[in-house]
């Protein structure tokens, strides 16, 4: 691959200013940023968090922060997909271009839009001791607003209810980018006096609406610069919508079936039983009205004066695990808890009401972990499907974690076997059909991880092996690849501090060794620097930066509207483009405020800015925000 010299100037300016991530490395799990350089102000709120499905094991959880750092990063999971801006203000499709995948095991229909659309496995509840309630807000142009709230309370030591609301919407900078996004969950956290019963409980509620305008029909308009206003630019689709709504209901809890350690009587393991149920009901409806001239979507097999294609996805998953945990009175051994297991799933699938499919899957399942020589903690679980549509599957994940001084050291393997999702298997709309016959796909993911805490410092080495993967084609209908796709990926994000200026890099290169079938960019980095300092008694904290994003050019997936999907084209190359960001963040007591101007830079080096083919990233535009934690 060659590159040009402003892409190697680019992307060597943007590995050197650094990056910040609100989600990742700054607010690591290990260490976080604002904690090296204490003020008057607490950057922990007496606030923990808790994974959903981790409540009735997890004793500590984390604790929420009153960090300021990343505060600019305002709308969730910017960190995740390493874009800003891909579908118009939100972009709430998914588009990543740090290759990370790790696919849970089971039955999977579709994995669009699972950035916003957050299943129960990656929810969080909060508990505090006290009244708890955090307000969130931002406002930008062209009516970009996200309001998030969140509460909790305790009933004394035993009960803990909650819920955490999040909405956010934009009208976007071209014709046809409305997005709304309402998200809604109540959970609730029970343990009994001695421990011996753990439960948690959550209801989600999730409503996503995304117009979709399908791209410009012609760059040469927008790279030119030809029109007075992006809203004059024309785009492929004009009257074309995705709505995606739905509700999860889980209950998880576990009962230790002996008391704890008497006088006199130490016991070596305490048995448990523990108990999950799921229930989900998910609906996917795209509209839109054909337009022969335009020949945007090839075919039309029903109606050819609308289109309205529903999807429903119903859910019942039960699982029984049976456990031996070590006892408090011992002290970590080779084996701290062993748990096996069996899961039942019922999953129907419907199209339109005119084609619906019931799926029944039985599977085995077991954790283990413990500690080695008092230094090295390990961990594997195992998953096997014995009957039903996904017969066969198998997942089995490992870890060694091994910490000395401030250094930490991690080394894992994962490896599956899986039928790929239920969408590129059969699917039935207006646009689109298919009915294929898939092997089962192969990934294998090892790698390892270095943390520094002193030196603020991480790296980390991942290796992905992937045989008869399956993705969507040029021709939008999906396809399983007859290479092995090999890829490595080497993160590295350092943190410097000289004095009141920081500088904090995260920059990643991604070698693809084999086939071609996974897009993304050789190097991409995102970075800031800023200078910070704390005025009147050190209860006024301040910083003021410059932040920036950068990738190599790449031949980046489209995107598909009818599917909420991307697939591969061969036509036109993005990158090569660097995003600058200026901001201002403030921090007095529990209140947290921004300041931002997104893409400064927006015109100086043409108009040539695409994360993906024919959707333009969005030009000059500011935002404010505020963050108000209320501990009662």
């Amino acid at each position: 691959m060659s590159f040009h010299i402003r892409t190697v100037f680019f992307f060597i300016l943007t590995v050197g200013l650094g990056l910040t991530s609100q989600c990742g490395f700054s607010q690591n799990r290990k260490f976080h940023i604002d904690s090296l350089f204490p003020s008057n102000v607490s950057d922990t709120l007496n606030v923990r968090e808790f994974k959903y499905e981790d409540w009735i094991y997890s004793p500590e959880g984390e604790y929420k922060l009153n960090a300021l750092h990343g505060t600019q990063d305002n709308l969730p999971f910017y960190d995740a997909s390493q874009v800003r801006n891909d579908l118009g203000n939100i972009g709430s499709a998914n588009h990543q271009i740090l290759y990370d995948s790790n696919r849970p095991f089971g039955f999977h229909f579709t994995s669009s839009r699972n950035a916003y659309w957050k299943h129960l496995a990656k929810r969080k509840l909060l508990v505090s001791d006290k009244m708890f309630s955090n307000v969130q807000y931002s406002n930008g142009v062209n009516r970009e607003n996200y309001l998030r709230t969140n509460f909790t309370r305790g009933f004394g030591a035993l009960l803990d209810l909650g819920f955490s609301f999040d909405r956010i919407n934009s009208e976007g900078f071209y014709q046809r980018q409305r997005n709304t996004i309402t998200d809604l969950s109540v959970y609730g956290a029970f343990r009994s006096k001695n421990s011996r019963y753990k439960a948690s409980v959550m209801f989600t509620y999730m409503n996503l609406m995304a117009e979709e305008n399908g791209g410009i029909v012609t760059d040469s308009v927008f790279e030119q610069n030809l029109t007075s206003g992006r809203s004059f630019i024309n785009t492929n689709l004009t009257e074309s919508s995705n709505h995606w709504k739905g509700f999860d209901f889980g209950l998880n809890h576990r009962l230790l079936l002996m008391n704890q350690d008497s006088a006199g009587s130490q016991k070596v393991f305490q048995p448990a039983i523990s108990h999950s149920f799921l229930a989900t009901s998910h609906s996917m409806a795209y509209r839109n009205v054909p337009d022969t001239a335009s020949d945007y979507y090839e075919n039309v097999f029903q109606d050819s004066s609308t289109t309205y294609d529903s999807t429903n996805v119903f859910t019942l998953s039960n699982t029984l695990r049976l456990e031996l945990l070590k006892s408090d009175s011992v002290k970590s051994q080779a084996l701290n808890r062993l748990a096996v297991g069996a899961q039942y799933d019922f999953h129907r699938v419907a199209y339109d009401s005119v084609f619906s499919e019931q799926i029944h899957n039985v599977s085995v399942l077991a954790n283990v972990d413990g500690e080695l020589f008092d230094k090295i903690n390990w961990k594997a679980s195992g998953n096997l499907m014995l009957y039903g549509y996904n017969i066969w599957d198998f997942k089995v994940d490992g870890q060694f974690d091994y910490s000395v001084g401030k250094s930490h050291f991690s080394a894992f393997v994962n490896y599956s076997l899986f039928r790929p999702d239920y969408i590129t298997n059969r699917y039935t709309s207006n646009h689109f059909r298919w009915d294929n016959a898939w092997l089962q796909t192969q990934h294998l993911k090892t790698g390892l991880t270095y943390e520094q805490s002193k030196l603020r410092f991480r790296g980390s080495f991942t290796y992905h092996v992937l045989d008869n993967l399956v993705v969507f084609g040029t021709g939008r209908t999906p396809y399983q690849s007859a290479s092995v796709n090999q890829l490595m990926v080497l993160r590295l994000q350092e943190h410097f501090r000289i004095k009141w200026f920081h500088i904090v890099l995260d920059g990643a290169i991604q070698f693809k060794l084999s086939g071609d079938d996974i897009r993304v960019p050789l190097a991409l980095g995102r970075g800031v620097i800023y200078y910070q300092n704390d005025l009147f008694k050190k209860k006024l904290r301040i910083q003021v930066g410059v932040e920036t994003s950068y990738s190599t050019a790449y031949y980046a997936n489209g995107y598909n509207p009818a599917l909420s999907a991307f697939h591969i084209q061969n036509d036109k190359q993005v990158g090569n483009y660097p995003f600058i960001d200026v901001f201002l963040n403030i921090r007095v007591k529990k209140l947290r405020a921004f300041f931002k101007v997104e893409h400064v830079n927006a015109g100086w080096l043409g108009y040539t800015y695409y994360h993906v083919p024919h959707y333009p990233v969005n030009d000059l535009a500011w935002k404010f925000g505020i963050n108000w934690a209320f501990l009662d």
